[in-house]
């Protein structure tokens, strides 16, 4: 294994990589613990009230589109440094964090170290994929999903999104910006639905629609396809890329 150094931890906390622990929050849990039958529950229970919804599909899309971020933190470190990092649910604490009044958990790890490249790299690219996804998202997911009784469409779409944030905003920018592509391109084009945990198909490739307009704001966008529910909690605000939104404006502009 390799240690992260100083300075790829200070990189990775843009994409909250938590420094502390975030103990003695009612909102901080271990999340091998996310996965036991028995505390999924109480803990949307919890962040049901902390966000103001009224029910655990509510719960649950906020809480995944703040999981969302484990993803980034995997694969900027895969593409960046071709380091696969233990992400093991035993190795992480999701730590509660507030930052301007929103609930922006973070992610501890115990062990804050990773797996270079140690055969072909499209061999190795593969297999990390799989453990990202296949061995620590999907078993997440449905855990939260079935509690909640929300749809994995939902879940899948909150994770995507922020996938092709890294990979169109971020990672382009910086000094491995051919190897980005290309590790995008095979996540959202060439990767089987069974790196995912899916026999059918790649979950994120169906997200990639068409970018539009919006000529309220100036800003091109990816329309989301299904609702993440942010309308209902206290804030009572549509997320950018809300469907509902986006097709006003489409429908504004074909008038």
């Amino acid at each position: 294994m390799i240690k992260l150094t100083g300075e790829q931890a200070e990189a990775l906390g843009q994409f909250r990589l938590a420094q502390d622990s975030g103990e003695g929050s009612p909102l901080t849990i271990e999340v091998k613990n996310l996965l036991d039958t028995s505390l999924t529950g109480p803990y949307l229970d919890k962040v049901k009230i902390h966000i103001g919804a009224n029910d655990h599909k509510t719960a649950a899309s906020i809480l995944m589109k703040r999981y969302a971020f484990l993803p980034v933190i995997y694969l900027y470190s895969m593409t960046s440094w071709n380091l696969k990092m233990d992400i093991r649910h035993e190795n992480i604490t999701f730590a509660s964090q507030e930052k301007d009044g929103l609930w922006l958990p973070g992610f501890h790890f115990i062990h804050l170290q990773g797996q270079g490249v140690e055969t072909e790299r499209e061999k190795w690219r593969e297999d990390a994929v799989r453990s990202l996804f296949n061995g620590h998202i999907f078993p997440l997911l449905s855990r939260i999903a079935k509690e909640a009784n929300v749809s994995k469409l939902i879940l899948w779409e909150n994770i995507a999104i922020y996938i092709f944030w890294l990979y169109e905003k971020i990672l382009p920018f910086e000094t491995h910006a051919e190897r980005a592509a290309e590790d995008f391109k095979f996540i959202k084009e060439e990767a089987s639905g069974n790196l995912f945990g899916c026999e059918s198909s790649n979950p994120i490739r169906k997200y990639d629609s068409k970018k539009i307009l919006i000529e309220r704001t100036g800003k091109t966008v990816r329309p989301r396809k299904t609702c993440c529910y942010s309308y209902l909690t206290s804030s009572g605000k549509r997320c950018g890329t809300c469907p509902q939104a986006c097709n006003i404006n489409r429908r504004n502009r074909d008038e």
